[in-house]
């Protein structure tokens, strides 16, 4: 089975990079001609969007898994005729932290909560894991303080230089009165996503999915991930 890489970013890159292999398998870099092909295949989509149409066209008439790790494409909003898999992070721990935070989040209603989420300065897209953590605690997205600026990065977020431009880092923090409790996410480079990528991909080899939008957080609630 071929597995495909949509995309030519960092993560993109770092996926095919990452010496990731499953028996019988090939994983390649996405191009325009493969949409010919006529053999079921797994997509994994770490572009900007420009390719997705031809690739879920593929996927539908396949019947190949679409594993989605770009945010804002619009993936999801209908129902697909192929298996499509929804990961707005890819990092294993981070994930499984968001899913205890789904679970439990609505306990902190009505307590002060604040999000901070701090990426490379090149990335535009919408910050679609703190979107999620806001979610979870019925926290506005537009009260989220997103930060771009390299210096504040370094000096009062804690990130290396040599990782400014490959990080993620989300804190939340609640408080009732004197007490305070504070989470915080911090990844360093995109190693551990194309590690959590190459599980997701085991399970999908491991799994008959169904023709249906999957989050990647139903994958870990059954135990796949």
């Amino acid at each position: 089975m071929k597995i495909f890489v949509v995309g030519s970013g960092k993560l993109a890159k770092t996926i095919l990079m990452s010496g990731l292999s499953f028996p019988s398998c090939e994983m390649t870099g996405w191009e325009t001609g493969y949409r010919a092909l006529n053999e079921k295949a797994i997509i994994v989509h770490a572009g900007s969007g420009r390719q997705a149409g031809e690739c879920m066209e593929f996927c539908s008439r396949t019947k190949s898994v679409f594993i989605e790790l770009a945010t804002g494409t619009g993936a999801g909003a209908t129902e697909p005729g192929f298996p499509l898999i929804i990961c707005p992070n890819t990092s294993i721990l981070v994930l499984k932290t968001l899913g205890m935070m789904k679970t439990f989040g609505k306990h902190f209603s009505g307590y002060d909560i604040s999000i901070t989420e701090s990426h490379q300065s090149a990335k535009t897209t919408e910050p679609g894991t703190a979107y999620d953590f806001a979610a979870s605690l019925n926290f506005p997205t537009q009260k989220i303080v997103s930060v771009r600026d390299p210096e504040i990065q370094q000096k009062q977020i804690g990130i290396p230089q040599e990782y400014l431009g490959r990080h993620a880092f989300h804190k939340i923090t609640i408080k009732d009165g004197d007490d305070e409790i504070t989470l915080q996410t911090k990844v360093l480079g995109h190693q551990s996503y194309a590690s959590g990528v190459g599980k997701i991909i085991g399970a999908v080899l491991k799994h008959n999915l169904e023709s249906r939008v999957y989050s990647v957080f139903e994958l870990i609630g059954n135990d796949m991930l």
